[in-house]
């Protein structure tokens, strides 16, 4: 059995010096400096500030000195534009619909999302507050349990407003896998469930074995 790898833990520093024209400084981990470059940026909105609040892996440059690297620059500022809502009110859209559709009321769904929303983004909120504080962190399996049982509006909520999980592209693209299998079976749903019921007969037709043919 191979065992799944293990995650880096993420400490938090302030930026105490940073040379623009060179692309690297300091962050101030402790009684330590610890170095910090351009590069060692998952992904960079735009030069860091002396004082601005950086989350980091630790580890060694080719000198085998301690650094920050796969850094990301902790944004207070929300993200979450009205194009953004916007897209988001759509992808409501067809699961509501489909919802509707079913013979079901749409404030038992509309109440459901928002209950398991407000848990989903209170705790991508709570998982932020500890990575801040260098604490035990929420698992990213636990978030996405959350949003693929129905809290994914709220998490594309507490992503834009709390600037948390939006950089990390491996999250990103099952948060995204995530919303696509909603999307999926509320379209699966208003066609009868006929591309699921397609599926299935596929999957026991290709574990059935294959009897041999008599030959007389």
């Amino acid at each position: 059995m191979i065992s799944a790898p293990l995650r880096k833990p993420e400490y938090t520093a302030r930026v105490i010096e940073w040379h623009a024209d060179k692309g690297f400084g300091w962050l101030q981990f402790g009684d330590k400096r610890l170095f910090l470059h351009r590069r060692d940026f998952s992904r960079l909105h735009q030069l860091p500030k002396v004082g601005e609040e950086v989350r980091f892996n630790w580890g060694l440059d080719a000198q085998l000195r301690p650094c920050a690297q796969n850094a990301v620059q902790v944004r207070e500022v929300s993200d979450l534009s009205l194009l953004g809502l916007c897209f988001l009110a759509a992808l409501l859209v067809p699961p509501a619909y489909a919802w509707q559709q079913a013979g079901w009321e749409l404030w038992i769904l509309a109440t459901y999302v928002c209950i398991l929303s407000l848990i989903t983004y209170a705790t991508y909120a709570g998982d932020k507050s500890r990575a801040r504080k260098n604490a035990w962190r929420i698992s990213e399996a636990h978030l996405h349990l959350l949003e693929l049982a129905g809290g994914w509006p709220g998490a594309w909520v507490a992503q834009g407003r709390l600037r948390h999980k939006c950089s990390k592209k491996s999250y990103q693209f099952m948060f995204g896998m995530i919303i696509c299998i909603h999307q999926f079976v509320a379209f699966d749903s208003l066609q009868h469930w006929k591309y699921s019921q397609s599926l299935k007969r596929e999957i026991i037709e290709g574990r059935e074995p294959t009897r041999p043919r008599y030959r007389p």
